[in-house]
């Protein structure tokens, strides 16, 4: 494996344990400060990490096939998994049976806008640097004027974008994301972070990293430019300390998407358990560290990555015969 792609397996292999733990710990974060940094703090950035890679590695997006990938990858599992999740949760909590396929059900979100975004890469790619941020992050700012009540998560689509432009802008050139003089001062300012969240609970910060924060007035469009610039500075230093060489969890990272998937199945059925409270315990870090590494290297396994494979179960369009008129 060379160190490039072993490189970004690791960085793809920590922001998925991140967002495994995170998901583990939500139901626990009123009532812990220290379960309350930690969320906050890995929301910072985990998403648009995620969301930046992949634009720094779209570079091309025209033909058939790159639009079939997009159907076969996000859009069909986003309507499978929609119906899944209606049928887990009647039977996990006991609710009546509801489709619904205009609001994304918790995690599926991330899949319709990261079809939006490839569907858009073809303009993207041809479009001027200065233009591309510049419309992605006033779409951003303005989006916070507006309640859209996760209508196909059309306020996360735009707050994200900006992270997807970037992504795109430094992939098409190749710039480096690893940062060295930012790994020294990483430290200091997630660790400052972690404190500050520690300390004092900040009204409407969970809204703000989720990107559904709505304004209450034209000082909310400041504090989302304060995030974009913040939650920017923030990603390069958690890119500037991985580790070029391969470890131990880098394998986990060439599988991130089936571990997304499917983890919630494992961790919603673990919050309902009475086991869980051990989550708020002197246990309760080790545990998370544990629970959430495991559930990873399980979901990592070729199987769950193959039950995705929709793409080679169906026909390519250039399979397909079609009838002559």
């Amino acid at each position: 494996m060379s160190q490039r792609i072993a490189y970004f397996d690791n960085s793809k292999a920590i922001l998925i344990l991140l967002v495994v733990g995170g998901h583990l710990v939500t139901p626990f974060i009123a009532d812990s400060r220290l379960l309350y940094s930690f969320y906050h703090v890995i929301f910072i950035f985990h998403m648009p990490a995620f969301i930046f890679l992949t634009g720094y590695f779209t570079r091309k997006a025209s033909g058939t096939k790159y639009y079939w990938k997009i159907f076969t990858t996000f859009l069909l599992p986003y309507i499978l998994f929609q119906v899944v999740y209606a049928i887990y949760y009647t039977n996990l909590y006991e609710k009546p049976f509801q489709i619904e396929f205009l609001t994304p059900r918790w995690a599926m979100w991330f899949l319709l806008c990261i079809a939006a975004y490839k569907l858009l890469a073809p303009i993207i790619l041809k479009s001027k640097t200065s233009l591309l941020l510049t419309f992605s992050i006033t779409a951003g700012l303005i989006v916070g004027y507006f309640d859209i009540e996760r209508f196909l998560s059309l306020d996360r689509l735009f707050v994200f974008l900006p992270f997807f432009v970037l992504g795109v802008v430094m992939g098409r050139s190749e710039k480096p994301i690893r940062l060295p003089y930012m790994k020294w001062i990483a430290p200091v300012v997630l660790g400052g972070l972690f404190l500050l969240f520690y300390l004092y609970r900040i009204e409407g910060l969970t809204d703000l990293l989720y990107g559904t924060y709505v304004y209450e007035s034209n000082l909310g469009l400041l504090v989302r430019l304060g995030y974009y610039v913040g939650t920017a500075f923030v990603m390069f230093m958690f890119f500037s300390i991985i580790p070029k060489t391969p470890i131990v969890i880098t394998p986990i990272g060439s599988r991130t998407f089936a571990i997304y998937l499917f983890h919630g199945f494992i961790i919603k059925w673990f919050l309902e358990q009475q086991s869980a409270e051990v989550i708020s315990t002197l246990w309760g870090i080790p545990f998370i560290a544990i629970f959430t590494l495991t559930i990873a290297m399980i979901l990592s396994l070729p199987f769950f990555s193959k039950l995705l494979a929709f793409d080679r179960w169906l026909p390519s369009p250039e399979k397909l015969n079609f009838s002559k008129r």
